[in-house]
């Protein structure tokens, strides 16, 4: 059974979803292509990605550009909170992805 979460925000109501592999599957096929990077994804570079927020709550990224950054960040907490492998999944692949930019970094370093 997927899980869920409902919290209120102020005094809107959210329930944040588990995402399915098939969701999980998409947010990763678009990461790293020419996608637009949304504020919030500039806002919060190191937390689940707009998309995957907006689909765990069922809500448009357009909507949530419409919440303060401090209630961004409570509702990333609680998806994040629903989503642990997700989020696991995202920051070995930022690890990753900062191994290989600092391996590269030092070859060049080397070469010059």
């Amino acid at each position: 059974m997927r899980k869920e979460k409902p919290f209120k925000i102020g005094d809107k109501k959210f329930t944040a979803y588990e995402l399915t592999v098939r969701q999980i599957a998409q947010i990763t096929d678009s990461l790293g292509k020419d996608t637009e990077v949304s504020d919030i994804d500039m806002l919060f570079p190191d937390r689940l990605p707009s998309g995957a927020l907006a689909m765990s709550l069922d809500i448009t990224i357009e909507d949530l550009a419409g919440y303060a950054p401090s209630e961004i960040e409570a509702m990333i907490d609680v998806v994040e909170e629903v989503n642990p492998t997700f989020a696991g999944l995202l920051q070995r692949l930022a690890n990753l992805g900062r191994a290989a930019l600092a391996a590269q970094k030092s070859e060049k370093q080397s070469a010059g």
